[in-house]
């Protein structure tokens, strides 16, 4: 079994762009330091390790100066020139850099910007947001490279000044669909904010009841009170809705609310708006613990909807997502719970390796072709996970008998490994690689665990 599986990671890697590049020996990366005349820089803040860079990336086939300004192009959407050389940093070329065209920016009470920067290529998939911040507001503990952040003043002194244009809001930047759409959200906030602050509070809190941490928190669970059979219900539902959801937001590329009218933001998020992942997870979720209490006669209509609806509802309060996007989430988790079930009722299908190995083929492509980390995830997962389901699924004959405390216990007790080495890597490294290689090992080790570490130990 050992060599199958070394033989499957070896494949897996080997497929995978981001393991197989090789990086030139000389001139490895190059970045753009773009100001404006405050002294504020465009910075990115990373989709993996969520921390701020200026923008820049790889040298590939092209010189420094071009690579520089085609980073900052994909992930900021501002073409910019390259006027002088600043410095060489470990292999990597800082250049000064001068935008073409007034940069559109949301300037903010505490001197920093937001920038319009949903249209750029690599938005949403390696880059959260942007920004013009200046050094003196940020937190260095937030910043992907520290020594290079403390030297920006010094390099400002010299620094080509960009035109920047603020907008107090970016309607005019999106489809008329979306702005009309936006203007619920404003009504809404508008009347919650005319009744008592209680209800502004829950809404507020709500949100958290559709947070992708709830499927993790549900496989302890899911293992004492189902065994094997309802964990990979659980994780057949967590992957089909990440799958699905990530898809269309990339697809669609829909901006969130808060994006076209900023006053419209009441929390952090990040990303495309359509459908709302928090809401497809809601209905999911809930959906299942309806479900998994039903068959224990214990089953109220309520434990699926009432939480649900209020994470929907909080999601438009919030400023993040349209109606259109919640409805859209709802329907999708509501699609996904139901035919998790229906796999489960129908001689254990959801069991099957086919069944998983379809959605790693399915995912595996996303990965390569998507450039967003999820995707990958999805595929180390479901690939895994069949290569286990095929190798002890005839050594352990009950699995779909529930485990019971030690069950729960194993399981997590899995979770918290898997928890602690994707986060442990995350907080230490810069690099966005690394923390990637880490996140996928480490979803690949929780099929290990679940599927056959786990079930074993309990027995």
């Amino acid at each position: 079994m050992t060599r199958k599986l070394l033989t499957f990671f070896l494949c897996f890697f080997a497929l995978s762009p981001t393991f197989a590049t090789e990086q030139p020996e000389t001139i490895r990366g190059a970045a753009c330091l773009v100001s404006d005349d405050q002294g504020r820089v465009l910075v990115t803040r990373d989709i993996l390790n969520n921390r701020i860079s200026i923008p820049g990336g790889f040298v590939d086939s092209d010189n420094p100066a071009d690579a520089a300004i085609r980073e900052t192009l994909e992930e900021t959407g501002i073409a910019v020139e390259v006027v002088k050389e600043f410095a060489r940093l470990d292999r990597a070329v800082l250049f000064d850099c001068r935008a073409l065209s007034p940069i559109a920016i949301h300037n903010k009470e505490d001197g920093n910007a937001m920038v319009a920067s949903w249209q750029a290529e690599h938005f949403g998939r390696e880059v959260r947001n942007v920004s013009m911040m200046k050094p003196s507001l940020v937190d260095i503990k937030e910043v992907r490279f520290p020594d290079q952040v403390r030297m920006i003043p010094t390099w400002l002194e010299t620094a080509t000044p960009s035109e920047t244009s603020h907008f107090e809001e970016f309607s005019h930047m999106s489809a008329e669909f979306n702005v009309w759409n936006a203007s619920i959200n404003q009504t809404f906030q508008q009347i919650i904010k005319t009744i008592p602050s209680i209800f502004g509070g829950l809404l507020t809190a709500s949100s958290a009841m559709g947070s992708g941490v709830l499927f993790f928190l549900l496989i302890p669970i899911a293992m004492a009170s189902g065994g094997v059979k309802r964990v990979s219900q659980l994780m057949f539902t967590t992957v089909a809705v990440t799958l699905i959801v990530s898809f269309a937001k990339l697809y669609f590329a829909v901006p969130r609310p808060f994006y076209l009218f900023p006053d419209l933001q009441l929390t952090g998020a990040s990303g495309f708006a359509f459908p709302s992942g928090h809401t497809a997870t809601a209905f999911a979720v809930w959906g299942l613990v309806y479900l998994w209490l039903k068959e224990a006669g214990k089953g109220y209509l309520a434990i699926w909807l009432i939480p649900s609806v209020l994470v929907a509802l909080s999601r438009v309060y919030l400023g993040v997502h349209y109606v259109t996007d919640v409805l859209a989430g709802a329907v999708i988790g509501t699609l996904v719970v139901s035919v998790s079930h229906a796999l489960t009722q129908r001689k254990s299908k959801v069991i099957s390796p086919i069944l998983w190995a379809l959605i790693g083929v399915v995912a595996l492509p996303l990965a390569a072709t998507q450039i967003q980390p999820t995707f990958l995830y999805c595929a180390a997962f479901s690939l895994t996970f069949a290569v286990m389901l095929f190798l002890t699924k005839k050594k352990i004959p009950a699995i779909d008998t529930p485990l019971g405390k030690k069950g729960f216990i194993w399981a997590l007790v899995s979770v918290a490994i898997i928890a602690g080495l994707i986060g442990g890597v995350g907080h230490v490294s810069n690099s966005s690689i690394e923390i990637l290689a880490a996140t996928t090992l480490g979803f690949a080790l929780l099929a290990v665990l679940l599927s056959w570490l786990v079930p074993k130990l309990s027995r």
